[in-house]
């Protein structure tokens, strides 16, 4: 999964270059100018210093995966607000400075997600665009993705060499972690769709042009990031990979059974965050 979003990055990257290149006068990504990478620079640092600030009044977010979901907010934010590519840079940079700063355990799983933190929430800004008053569309979208992951996940479970595994000294059969997944994804669905229809009959269809598209990529980052990647490196922080236990198994069931909520948790931070931020921001073109 690392390997694949790695593989969408770069190509981005690339497709983007070559139109600022080549389709200079049509091209509507992000440009480095004066203004903006002051607007970069100062969405750093906010991210660094409110992640180092809290880590020295709470101490429990020195733990890795506490402590990306501090950072992933401003990480989000600015991928939201300023595109993909921005997205993954200032992911980048501020997962750096905070591990300079905030020593921890360090492991290439945390590195990552903050990374797609960023390049994924700057892809929802793509949506932001296209499903202007168009919310059909965006929650078609949302479905699509949702059964596209699950189908894909469920095909990877139903033809898994291991037919049982051991999780906190429990054999469990296969079956066990489909009906968890399966679960997971049913009660996001439903409480998306409980959103949509609440917001729909109370009136507030232009928040919905904001709120589905951070829906969206609040589904993705928890679905492809937190609960596949990051629970690699859950394994890896806790030291579950010594014990006889499958370790990613143990993690990754623990992130999707806490899905549905944080899918709504974030999706509410970051709504009123980027509602508070972005009539400040008058980035250029």
């Amino acid at each position: 999964m690392s390997a694949l979003i790695g593989f969408f990055v770069l190509a981005y990257i690339i497709y983007n270059s070559v139109s600022y290149f080549v389709l200079r006068e049509r091209y509507h990504g992000i440009r480095f100018t004066t203004k903006n990478i002051a607007y970069i620079t100062m969405f750093t640092a906010v991210s660094v210093s409110v992640t180092i600030v809290i880590s020295l009044t709470a101490p429990i977010t020195v733990f890795p995966p506490i402590r990306i979901a501090f950072e992933g907010v401003m990480v989000k934010i600015t991928g939201f607000i300023f595109g993909p590519i921005v997205g993954v840079i200032v992911g980048l940079i501020t997962e750096v400075l905070v591990m300079l700063f905030v020593p921890s355990f360090i492991h290439p799983a945390f590195i990552i997600s903050v990374i797609c933190f960023g390049f994924i929430a700057g892809i929802g800004s793509s949506f932001l665009r296209v499903g202007h008053g168009n919310n059909w569309i965006l929650m078609s979208i949302i479905n699509v993705f949702l059964i596209s992951f699950t189908i894909f996940i469920y095909f990877v479970i139903e033809y898994s060499s291991h037919e049982t595994f051991l999780i906190l000294n429990v054999t469990m059969n296969k079956n066990v972690f489909k009906w968890v997944f399966l679960s997971s994804v049913l009660s996001c669905t439903f409480i998306i769709w409980g959103i949509f229809i609440v917001m729909m009959a109370t009136g507030k269809r232009k928040s919905l042009n904001v709120a589905l598209p951070i829906l969206l990529f609040a589904t993705a980052t928890e679905y492809l990031v937190t609960s596949v990647i990051s629970a690699w490196g859950d394994s890896e922080f806790l030291g579950l990979s010594n014990s006889a236990d499958d370790a990613y198994i143990v993690m990754l069931m623990s992130r999707l059974v806490q899905a549905p909520l944080k899918v709504v948790f974030n999706t509410l931070v970051l709504y009123y965050t980027y509602k508070a931020v972005s009539p400040l921001i008058k980035r250029d073109r």
